[in-house]
């Protein structure tokens, strides 16, 4: 299993300090690098870091929300032509059924092109999600090339038509190319996203210690936070570092 997480959608303002304090509240952090796309690489010490991570994909950072994914995702997302569409459950399952199936898919999907190739499903129905409840989200196009497209189906006409408002939404330094779809996403082999995991269910609860009726673990030396609450806490205070920082330079 990789010990690695890759970081995308980072704010030009962001570093590699800041993402070493924030990756630093899941695990002990062994290094953080980035290349020239702006893709971030934070490796812990422990594998087991790895899902606690990754549940902190869609923390704002500046003046944007980032994107975090297992190494091992990335690369399967990224070398897959033809991927299966990620679904969300409870989404689907809330959908209402009166219309014809097809038409009603078509008006709920929209297309977004120019998708950096590092970005993955996961990516895509996070910042979606912003315009409301996302359904499925269907990647497209060669991993191998810079740039790829996707399907995304939100659950309802409304949220498409918000989708559309993201055109030109700058993802991984890239701006998306948004519109209406001709086709609607084939699911006839979905992948199913997990229900959102607490952090007492995504690291191994051996050697951890009890902090509100729920078991924390402790690895080592490793700097993990001791609940959500004090988790949200130290996010917080990275936040407002990065806006103080950010005010310093504009005002200087």
């Amino acid at each position: 299993m990789s010990t690695r997480v890759r970081v995308t959608n980072v704010s030009t303002h962001v570093g590699e300090e800041i993402l070493h304090t924030l990756f630093s509240f899941v695990g002990r952090v062994q290094s953080v690098k980035h290349d020239e796309s702006d893709v971030y690489d934070v490796e812990f010490v422990d594998a087991r870091s790895v899902r606690a991570a990754e549940e902190l994909s869609g923390t704002e950072l500046g003046d944007r929300a980032i994107c975090v994914a297992s190494e091992d995702r990335a690369n399967a997302s990224a070398s897959s032509i033809h991927a299966q569409p990620l679904a969300n459950p409870s989404v689907v399952a809330s959908m209402p059924h009166t219309r014809p199936a097809q038409h009603s898919e078509i008006s709920r999907t929209i297309y977004v092109g120019n998708i950096a190739s590092h970005v993955t499903d996961r990516d895509l129905m996070s910042i979606f999600s912003e315009c409301g409840p996302v359904a499925y989200v269907k990647m497209a196009g060669d991993g191998i090339q810079p740039t790829r497209f996707a399907f995304v189906e939100f659950a309802t006409e409304e949220c498409a038509q918000k989708g559309l408002l993201m055109n030109g939404r700058v993802v991984a330094n890239r701006p998306l190319k948004v519109n209406h779809s001709k086709n609607s996403i084939n699911k006839q082999s979905v992948v199913s996203v997990k229900p959102a995991q607490t952090m007492a269910s995504v690291l191994p609860l051996a050697g951890g210690v009890h902090v509100g009726g729920m078991a924390w673990p402790v690895l080592g030396s490793a700097n993990l936070a001791q609940s959500s609450e004090e988790l949200d806490r130290k996010i917080a205070l990275v936040q407002k570092e990065l806006e103080l920082k950010y005010r310093s330079k504009v005002f200087k």
